[in-house]
């Protein structure tokens, strides 16, 4: 069954829908949250539209096209700084073709699986691409990730401020700028393929950044990306149990001067080519 909605009527056919349908969305909406679980697939197709916070806790859904924003933007705070929130439960969920834009971080799931985000765009955003923690199945490719907006530290002194300077070197009142990654995981994400993405700009790749008590990630395949940055850890992996990087290109952008290198941690790696590093992997 295929439906046409309005940024006034998706919220109630979104309710009221049983499975297997096709929604056409047309508009330009705030903020849209699927917290059915459907039994069959539903597609929204949003090809032409946009949608300020998309918010999705059900089960098998389908976005394909449009575009995804935040309400705040590029520097907005917690959750208003997300264009896409996937959580607390959902489950076979698919973003096809979208463009993720001028939000702090683009995507953030947590607590989800099955997992699926193909042939998108990530562009000009403040912080994070994706973010991911707790999800069972992740699938992350042809995705292109470019032009971060970020921010720099602070560095105040007598009423001036200077950007871009390290904490060591600033006299005055300091203050941290974005830690930028383009995809991150971290907290026990098991079964991911990250492969075939291209990234690009002031940011770091694709990474795994834990913090204190968090569970091991677990076979995770990083594969066929082209990772050329400005920034430190164009791949890079710690506490991964049955993990692999292969066959990846790591550049870096042009006049940077931070090594681009790779940093499996637990993970095997073959077939990689990286700039900076005297020796290049062996055949997978």
């Amino acid at each position: 069954m295929s439906l046409t909605a309005t940024c006034a009527t998706i919220t109630a056919m979104l309710a009221s829908a049983q499975g297997g349908e096709v929604i056409n969305l047309k508009g330009n909406c705030t903020t849209i949250t699927i917290s059915k679980q459907y039994r069959r697939e539903v597609t929204i197709n949003a090809g032409g539209s946009s949608v300020v916070g998309l918010v999705v806790r059900g089960a098998n859904v389908r976005w394909r096209g449009g575009k995804l924003s935040a309400k705040d933007g590029a520097h907005g705070k917690a959750g208003n700084g997300y264009a896409v929130l996937i959580h607390q439960g959902a489950a076979n969920v698919r973003l096809e073709g979208v463009t993720i834009t001028a939000a702090k971080k683009g995507l953030v799931v947590d607590q989800a699986r099955n997992i699926a985000i193909v042939d998108s765009k990530f562009i000009a955003l403040g912080e994070d691409g994706m973010i991911v923690s707790r999800v069972n199945g992740l699938t992350v490719t042809g995705n292109q990730f470019g032009n971060p907006v970020g921010k720099p530290t602070e560095c105040l002194v007598n009423g001036r401020v200077q950007l871009g300077l390290a904490k060591r070197n600033c006299a005055g009142v300091w203050k941290d700028g974005y830690h930028s990654d383009a995809i991150q995981m971290r907290n026990g994400v098991v079964g991911a393929r990250i492969a075939g993405n291209l990234i690009e700009g002031k940011t770091q790749g694709i990474t795994q950044m834990d913090s204190k008590g968090d569970a091991a990630l677990q076979n995770v395949t990083i594969e066929n990306n082209i990772v050329r940055t400005d920034h430190y850890h164009h791949i890079t992996l710690g506490n991964c149990i049955g993990c692999a990087i292969m066959n990846n290109q790591v550049q870096r952008a042009e006049g940077s001067p931070k090594k681009a290198i790779i940093r499996p941690g637990l993970a095997i790696r073959c077939g990689n080519k990286a700039q900076d590093e005297r020796v290049q992997d062996g055949r997978c």
